[in-house]
This record gives structure tokens, C-alpha cells and sequence, in this order.
């Protein structure tokens, strides 16, 4: 029972930091490539899809270094404030961030920029999906 505890405990001291910064990095790549090669057709579209991108980027990047900042089983509670915390200021940032391009951006285009916000989204998920599924157990 002893063994069992021990084994259990240095198995959750040893478990690594996901790749919060690899998740950001590709969404900001992918989306420097949609935006570019948009630009060639129609600029104000090209400027709000990188808005709305940017508004989806940014926030789940500061909630995920937010997050993260605590690990091991013994900081629980301060993983548990921490998410708690990073998720009110993605929720914040992103209303923040969505008023800045509505009011800073007159001549942008609504569709592209929830068309942006939308498209990084869905490739966070799966990001992260994959993320999550090629961590060992």
C-alpha cells in the first residue's frame, strides 16, 4: 500500500508542463497565412480575419499560461484558483478585444472577423485535442 502511494505520488511529480506556447504559435502562423493570402483579394477582409483571430488567440493564450502556472497535486487549490482566474480574463480580453476592433475598426468586416475568431477556435480544439491525445499516460 505504501509502494502504491509513493509510485503514485512520484508519477504525478514527474508529469510535464503541457505545450502551452506550441498551441499559440501554430494558430498564429495559420492564421498570418489565411489573413496574407487573403490580402491579395480584399484587404479590409484580410485586417478583420486577423482581428478576429488575434481576438481568439490572445486570450487563450494568457488563460493557458494563467493556468498552468502551478503543478503537482499538493498546489490543487491554486490550480483550481488559477483556472478559475485564467478563464475570467479570457472572458474578459475577448469582450475587450472584440469592442477595441468594433470601434477601432469602423470599416471592418463583422463576418470575417467572427469568421477569424471562429476559425481559431476550431483549431485550438483540435490542437489541443491532439495535444491531449499523444501525452503518455
Amino acid at each position: 500500500m505504501l509502494a502504491t502511494s509513493v509510485t503514485r505520488e512520484v508519477a504525478l511529480a514527474n508529469i510535464k508542463r503541457p505545450p502551452i506556447y506550441r498551441v499559440a504559435a501554430i494558430q498564429s502562423l495559420v492564421l498570418l497565412f489565411i489573413s496574407g493570402g487573403w490580402s491579395f483579394i480584399d484587404t479590409v477582409v484580410a485586417w478583420s480575419i486577423l482581428a478576429g483571430g488575434v481576438i481568439a488567440v490572445i486570450p487563450h493564450l494568457y488563460f493557458t499560461v494563467y493556468a498552468f502556472r502551478h503543478m503537482g497535486a499538493r498546489a490543487s487549490r491554486e490550480i483550481a484558483r488559477s483556472f478559475n482566474r485564467g478563464e475570467a480574463g479570457k472572458f474578459v480580453l475577448t469582450l475587450v478585444g472584440f469592442a477595441c476592433v468594433f470601434q477601432g475598426l469602423p470599416a471592418s468586416q463583422p463576418l470575417a472577423v467572427f469568421g477569424g475568431y471562429i476559425a481559431m477556435l476550431v483549431l485550438q480544439w483540435i490542437l489541443v485535442a491532439n495535444a491531449v491525445s499523444r501525452r503518455p499516460q
